[in-house]
């Protein structure tokens, strides 16, 4: 491996003149890059050093720089994208023989360490720990953040009146024209779209991984992140020494699951109505059949409610099926507070409720996302099968419409890496996989499906847990903190508790009748 080190100065112009996504580039040829600029050849790695605020003060130095990646390997003509990575170096205690940890994000929309890294106490928090395993090797998404270039894609939402039913075909048509517009940018700028997959982005860490001179490694990633991961243990088995995975999507779990999720919900309002906090208000028959009669009365006779804008002026909010619905999950304090949104609805108490839809029907603008987001996303995609048995679950009448912004917008971007891709398999890789029974974004039945598959595994419950179960493991457990990094440095599992609880919750409770 040969390293440049470089000043920030001249690293960033390096960069400038190499990577130009929001170049004019009409007639400058068949690259999105700049004419006078032609892209450094793939496969080489630029490394600077970075100095790391530390909370009790000084600076840790690590290392920063961008990989130079082919767009799309299948081409032999492909253009470069810039791929950024931070390497955070082994503590002096950590055995030299350990893997490094390759710590794969979610999203896919992560925008890099910079920013985290510039509030004192994160390295200490988050990275120094896993310095005390082996390196630590962060490798950016392509086409997302600080990784370059940066697809950058904007959408203006019109809002829709809360005073009348939603428009699904209107929102689907401005939504679907908007993706059109904001792909023909990158089209016209000559980018190959077609190179932003989660195969690629495997490919993308296992040449990282080459370019700094390791042979195996230890990955540690969650949400997005275990999806990535599970690709690059597919492609590249070989390389992986062992895995830490949380909030579990696997090949076809790109799409939500409504039935999941509403069963994060059931757990949610078992604990609720056994809470001492909550005795005596809970509705009869429970929290699950009073929102679904709630949903039932205002889809048989929609009514509206009157409430105060915020210039004082009145204004009507209409509340049917839809707009349930679109409150079902809560709209106060999220899970802590959905058994007393679900009880002031019972009660017919629908003030709170309004405001939030109102708020919802004025929240036009401009929402940013990245083209490489619906790509990535839209390539892993979803079995003709799954998304039927996802439109027939029962649960799809109770959850707001899921999976909209797939279902309308992934026809425009055209990617699709096909069912063979979103096939589950097995592997014999050492793997913990984590998942929080609360998770509301990659529900724990997710874990439940894919934990056979991994022939070598231990799999730990997080009760209660989060998204996050990891950090909110080793925040809780002492023995999940040690078993976790135990794991991490010598792939032995036995040290792991089988379950973690998470504190209960304190329930919001509602207002007085």
């Amino acid at each position: 491996m040969q390293e440049k080190t470089m000043t920030l100065r001249l690293l960033l112009a390096v960069l400038l003149l190499a990577l130009c996504a929001g170049c004019q580039v009409s007639g400058s040829g068949q690259s999105f890059h700049s004419a006078d600029a032609p892209a450094p050849a793939p496969g080489t790695i630029f490394i600077y050093p970075e100095r790391i605020p530390l909370k009790q003060g000084g600076f840790v130095q690590t290392e920063r720089g961008v990989y130079f990646a082919p767009l799309n390997r299948s081409r032999a003509d492909s253009d470069v994208i810039g791929i950024e990575i931070y390497r955070f170096k082994a503590s002096p205690e950590a055995d030299p023989a350990t893997p490094p940890v390759f710590f794969l994000h979610g999203g896919p929309s992560f925008q890099g360490l910079e920013r985290s890294l510039e509030r004192a106490g994160t390295y200490e928090e988050r990275w120094l720990p896993l310095t005390r395993v082996s390196d630590v090797v962060v490798v950016g998404q392509r086409g997302i953040g600080s990784s370059k270039p940066t697809t950058t894609i904007g959408i203006v939402s019109q809002p829709q009146p809360a005073d009348q039913p939603f428009d699904q075909e209107k929102a689907k048509s401005e939504f679907q024209a908007g993706l059109t517009r904001e792909k023909s940018f990158w089209e016209e700028a000559r980018l190959d779209l077609s190179g932003f997959t989660v195969l690629e982005a495997a490919e993308d860490v296992n040449e990282v991984r080459q370019a700094l001179g390791y042979e195996k490694i230890i990955l540690w990633g969650g949400s997005f992140g275990s999806h990535w991961s599970m690709s690059l243990m597919r492609l590249h088995p070989e390389i992986v020494e062992r895995a830490i995975l949380r909030g579990m999507e696997g090949p076809d779990h790109t799409y939500d699951h409504p039935g999941h999720l509403w069963k994060v919900y059931e757990r949610v309002a078992a604990e609720a109505e056994a809470s001492d906090e909550l005795k005596g208000m809970i509705p009869e028959g429970g929290l699950i059949a009073a929102l679904q009669a709630v949903i039932e009365k205002a889809r048989n006779q929609p009514f509206r409610v009157t409430v105060s804008g915020s210039g004082g002026e009145s204004q009507e909010v209409l509340f049917d099926g839809d707009s349930i619905r679109r409150l079902s999950r809560g709209y106060t304090l999220g899970l802590a507070g959905w058994p007393a949104d679900v009880i002031a609805l019972s009660r017919g108490n629908y003030e709170r409720a309004a405001y939030r839809l109102l708020r919802r029907a004025a929240g036009s603008g401009r929402s940013i996302r990245t083209a490489s987001f619906f790509m990535l996303d839209c390539g892993s995609g979803i079995t003709a099968q799954r998304l039927a048995e996802y439109d027939s679950d029962p649960a799809a009448e109770i959850l707001a419409p899921m999976n909209t912004s797939y279902v309308f917008g992934c026809p425009v971007w055209g990617s699709d890496l096909g069912d063979d891709f979103r096939q589950n398999f097995e592997t014999d890789i050492p793997t913990v996989i984590v998942h929080g029974t609360w998770d509301t974004s990659t529900p724990y039945e997710n874990a439940v499906e894919l934990v056979p598959y991994f022939k070598n595994s231990k799999f730990i419950t997080v009760k209660r847990g989060p998204h996050g179960a990891i950090q909110a493991a080793m925040r809780q457990s002492v023995p999940f903190r040690e078993g976790i990094m135990h794991f991490a440095k010598t792939g032995d599992d036995s040290r792991l508790p089988d379950e973690v609880t998470m504190p209960p919750v304190r329930w919001s409770v509602p207002p007085a009748q």
